[in-house]
């Protein structure tokens, strides 16, 4: 039985690998600082002087969508749902490959700043503002998560001290973002991929050999029912199955590739819509790589934990205890080389500070061409200095809603949740102004309306009645489940890698008598909700603008 009897602690070695790599994050954002003094405007500052080469692009969008969270997270999906999450790789090419094919030459083309001049020019100021606020929203919020969580996981299992990490991080996004601009931020996401990679790597490696070889940890996962790919249930209730996968998280994903500020950013800064397209696709291998390592540690966190999960023993406790899974098996397997959890400390901040700089670059992005632009004939020096006040100002916020993270607990994480619905139906927004020449602002306005009401309205149902648990196909755990642990169960948090925090509220044992029939649709996989935003978003957009003419 391989459990944790003492806790292990960071080493003064750990603590000095960490250190380095935020150091050299803020030396790239310096020396494009120096090197770039002279070109002080918003298209250099914010859009890296539309100058990129598609590779370092393509890292930048593999790792501002790889968030701590899912570092920590995506192991733990497998090791309690199994592999059927892989499948989520294939959706990811699909909605890239409609990315480049379909979104980026128009927004490219056009010779854009932020995405949402797209809907001011496509319908008018008050769908573009409606867009741009919901994105600023749903961006400071998560961004306080993702500082929090990840910060939170590891002070609990190795005595970090939490707001040392937490401020730590927000100090040296906001020092190499500010300092840098896009150019600096996409350098450094470069640099912070490789950390991530070498983090998974080395996991893979030392956990492999604790197991007597990857091969065996499969096995293992294999008779623990961990190693599935084949559930092609149509039952849009089944938590994850090939089509949940494919087909709704396809939707998602392109909420945050095709029509997010963030990523569309990325693509605007490179020198011509080809190179666009190259790094949207290139930035695949990337999410394949990651992902797929990820998946792999899963299936050695739980190979390595067979025995006695941590969960149910209560090793690992409190309301984050399923994101401290994995930090618990580093220290262990890594207690004899020193250093080396330093090298996963170092690729779990790495994805926080690339999804923390994304957010605060693309917010200083909205808020100059969104809000001022229109309004204040300033010069573009003045500009460059307003935004990197703004990247200051947003990273500041973001710390500070790390700290109502820490305070508001399951609030903050269910507002998360609800944000996360927003992804679909902006994506409907977009796709309407692109693929209807006929829908007008009134009809657009309607369906974004009508597509949020209607998936906020299926997850409040979800939470009033809870789907039953044969639809999630959470799996055994070897450890006899105490009576307690499976009462608490419901209310665990998972982590999905479009960095939201679902409730999964998966295991009511007993279905009520009285569940109305409208419960099924309650019952919806959580993969679902952005595709069934989307169609709303759709159909009421046509409807009201054939109507109004």
């Amino acid at each position: 039985v391989m459990a944790v009897t003492t806790m292990e602690t960071f080493s003064i070695g750990d603590y000095v690998v960490f250190a380095t790599m935020l150091a050299v994050s803020t030396i790239i954002g310096l020396y494009f600082a120096i090197r770039d003094r002279r070109k002080k405007n918003t298209e250099e500052y914010l859009l890296a002087g539309r100058s990129m080469n598609p590779i370092p692009v393509a890292f930048s969008l593999s790792v501002s969508f790889m968030s701590a969270v899912t570092v920590l997270g995506t192991p733990v999906e497998v090791y309690r749902f199994g592999t059927m999450y892989a499948w989520l790789i294939l959706g990811m090419l699909i909605a890239l490959i409609v990315t480049s094919e379909v979104y980026i030459p128009v927004f490219y083309n056009m010779g854009l700043t932020t995405v949402y001049e797209y809907l001011e020019k496509r319908f008018n100021r008050a769908v573009r503002l409606t867009a741009t606020f919901l994105f600023m929203v749903q961006t400071i919020l998560y961004g306080g998560v993702v500082i929090y969580a990840p910060s939170l996981a590891l002070s609990s299992v190795t005595g970090f001290n939490l707001w040392a990490s937490v401020v730590s991080t927000g100090a040296v996004c906001i020092l190499y973002s500010c300092l840098g601009g896009l150019k600096g931020v996409i350098w450094t996401d470069a640099l912070q991929a490789v950390v991530m990679l070498v983090g998974f790597i080395s996991i893979l490696i030392q956990g492999s050999i604790k197991l007597g070889g990857f091969s065996n940890a499969w096995n293992l996962s294999k008779m623990g029912g961990r190693i599935e790919f084949g559930n092609f249930d149509t039952d849009p209730r089944v938590r994850h199955s090939f089509w949940s996968m494919n087909v709704g998280s396809t939707i998602t994903i392109l909420g945050l590739y095709a029509v997010n500020q963030s990523q569309v950013q990325r693509y605007l800064s490179c020198r011509s819509t080809k190179d666009a397209k190259k790094a949207a696709l290139l930035n695949w291998i990337g999410l394949l790589l990651l992902n797929g390592l990820a998946i792999m540690t899963g299936i050695v966190l739980y190979a390595y934990y067979k025995d006695c999960d941590p969960l149910t023993t209560g090793q690992v406790q409190n309301k984050d205890a399923q994101m401290q899974l994995l930090p618990a098996m580093v220290l262990e397997i890594f207690k004899d080389n020193p250093g080396m959890p330093g090298v996963f400390l170092s690729s779990v901040f790495s994805g926080s500070l690339s999804t923390v700089s994304t957010a605060i670059t693309a917010l200083a992005s909205v808020t100059v061409h969104d809000f001022l632009k229109p309004i204040f004939p300033w010069s573009e020096k003045t500009y460059a200095y307003i935004s990197m006040g703004l990247v200051i100002f947003y990273g500041l916020l973001l710390m500070l809603f790390a700290y109502l993270a820490s305070k508001l607990g399951a609030i903050l994480q269910a507002a998360i949740s609800i944000l996360g619905l927003l992804g679909g139906p902006l994506v409907g927004l977009f796709s309407i102004g692109i693929l209807f020449p006929f829908v007008n602002s009134i009809g657009a306005l309607c369906g974004v309306v009508v597509g949020i009401a209607m998936n906020v309205w299926v997850f409040v149902g979800s939470k009033s009645y809870p789907p039953p648990a044969k639809f999630a196909n959470a799996l055994p755990l070897s450890c006899a489940v105490s009576s307690n642990f499976v009462a608490n169960s419901s209310q665990a948090m998972t982590t999905t890698a479009f960095g939201q925090l679902i409730n999964t509220t998966t295991l009511s044992p007993v279905l009520a008598p009285t569940r109305p029939p409208v419960a099924d649709l309650y019952a919806m996989s959580y993969q679902y909700y952005s595709a069934f935003g989307f169609c709303f978003v759709v159909v009421v957009g046509v409807i009201v603008s054939l109507a109004t003419g």
